[in-house]
């Protein structure tokens, strides 16, 4: 009978989905006398573990009056999971018989804490004790590469023999090319595990076949180097492999069809996901969209995107707008010149979608307006914002001011005054010069040239600094 209450015990707490029924179980674990029972406990101090739950994790490692390695190693992996990492190496030097997975663990927690030096002590003395896996292997590289150091990633890279590397110690060299700036080696990692993978025996072929990861880094390291015929063919080859897709590897093909041009592949790609699009996926369609001049179109996806929120009594944070959905879809409207809509959008962003319009959105309505010829309009809510304008904002002013002649002079003059007080590198007094010869003030363009040479020649290269107590100018008399 007991026999049959441990089982069914063993299954409940691997079974468990919440926390007040993990305590349920164990305190009736303690009841029916099985508290001695190694193999209950450790499998709850892994439960414990799992769900960061340290305390009673440890409160119940303490209490054990026998530990196994495996308990050990479920105590040693809630310590690093929980940044606990001086405590996880005091316990790792109390074990007398460490696996691989004592060493693995070692290794990863020296690596998030952001240790290297100690995780690469830690993975060198695991080569010596041949207690080493290709999870050290990858735990170390991911530490190098998500340090930015390349350099010691490739060398360790280049130390594993042949039949060690997985696809994952491959999918994390791309990555870190990739996120360190180095698309075009992140292409060429690639290639190499291609040709790598084909020169293996077929019993190796599984290990090292390409992942939804592998193929959403490659195509977003085309897109970064513009290599638009490389990545067609990698659709290509998702596609005739059977390749699984999810919303990460869908977003990549979106974004790098959008930035080629093709605009029917990219909504293909979107219409065809194989789950609901994330709202970085959404981002991406409605920025698509815009930047390709379908504004009209990008602000139909935003309605769509509401839409699916408010079926889902807005609790739905996949389909919820955020700061980056309102500057994808402002600038839409922008570069379409959706004057209305964009005003809309803007001023329903706090009271119906309870996002905070930032500099950025102002940036953008400041341009929509300006691109529209609605200069007045945009210089009173650039008096508006509730922080100080930056050089892009006051930027769409200056540039186009001019078209209002002498009024837009004043303007333009207005707007170069204060870029200059926040960066006067910015280059717009160069701009204010431009715009006295689009209007063919010669004697204008010269002085303004001398006075922004003398500028230069008193800062250098530093900044310029705000002169205490000075007066702008109100934009509301223009």
């Amino acid at each position: 009978m007991l026999w049959h209450a441990r089982a069914a015990l063993f299954r409940a707490v691997t079974a468990c989905r919440s926390c007040s029924e993990q305590e349920a179980l164990h305190c009736l674990i303690c009841k029916l006398g099985l508290a001695s029972d190694m193999v209950l406990t450790t499998v709850l101090l892994t439960r414990y573990a799992k769900r960061g739950l340290l305390a009673p994790a440890q409160k119940l490692f303490d209490e054990m009056p026998r530990k196994d390695v495996v308990t050990f190693n479920s105590m040693l992996a809630a310590l690093g999971s929980a940044g606990r990492v001086a405590d996880a190496r005091a316990l790792f030097d109390r074990m007398s018989n460490r696996t691989p997975a004592s060493w693995n663990t070692m290794v990863t927690s020296y690596c998030r804490a952001g240790d290297l030096a100690s995780a690469r002590d830690v993975f060198e003395a695991s080569l010596r004790a041949m207690s080493s896996s290709v999870v050290s292997w990858n735990a170390m590289i991911d530490g190098y590469c998500k340090a930015g150091r390349m350099d010691a990633a490739r060398e360790l890279f280049d130390r594993m023999a042949s039949s060690l590397p997985d696809v994952v110690t491959w999918n994390t060299m791309m990555a870190g090319y990739l996120h360190g700036g180095h698309p075009a080696s992140a292409i060429e990692m690639f290639h190499r595990l291609i040709d790598f993978q084909q020169r293996q025996q077929h019993e190796e072929e599984q290990r090292l076949n390409p992942t939804t990861v592998t193929m959403a880094t490659v195509v977003t390291a085309c897109t970064q180097v513009r290599d638009f015929a490389l990545g067609r063919q990698i659709h290509l080859r998702i596609q005739q492999q059977g390749i699984r897709m999810d919303a990460v590897l869908s977003n990549a093909l979106v974004d790098m069809y959008f930035k080629c041009g093709s605009l029917d592949l990219a909504l293909e790609v979107f219409r065809t996901m194989p789950c609901a699009p994330t709202l970085f996926c959404w981002n991406t369609l409605i920025a698509g969209l815009g930047m390709n001049g379908r504004g009209e179109d990008a602000v139909a996806a935003f309605h769509d995107m509401v839409e699916r929120w408010q079926k889902n009594n807005r609790e739905d944070k996949e389909s919820r707008p955020d700061a980056v959905t309102f500057v994808a879809v402002l600038s839409a409207c922008s570069h379409s010149e959706l004057v209305p809509a964009g005003g809309k959008l803007f001023a329903e962003m706090l009271p119906v979608y309870g996002v905070e319009p930032r500099t950025e959105h102002y940036g953008c309505m400041v341009d929509l307006l300006c691109r529209a010829g609605h200069v007045d309009e945009a210089a009173r809510l650039v008096q508006t914002m509730p922080g100080r304008p930056n050089a892009k904002v006051l930027g769409s002013l200056l540039l186009d001011a001019r078209v209002r002649e002498e009024g837009g002079v004043r303007l333009s003059e207005w707007a170069a005054s204060r870029i200059s007080e926040l960066d006067f590198r910015d280059g717009a007094a160069y701009g204010l010069s431009n715009v006295y010869a689009s209007l063919q003030m010669w004697d204008r363009v010269e002085e303004q040239r001398r006075e922004v040479s003398a500028t230069v020649r008193r800062h250098g290269n530093g900044p310029r600094r705000n002169q205490p107590g000075r007066a702008c100018c109100d934009v509301d008399s223009f």
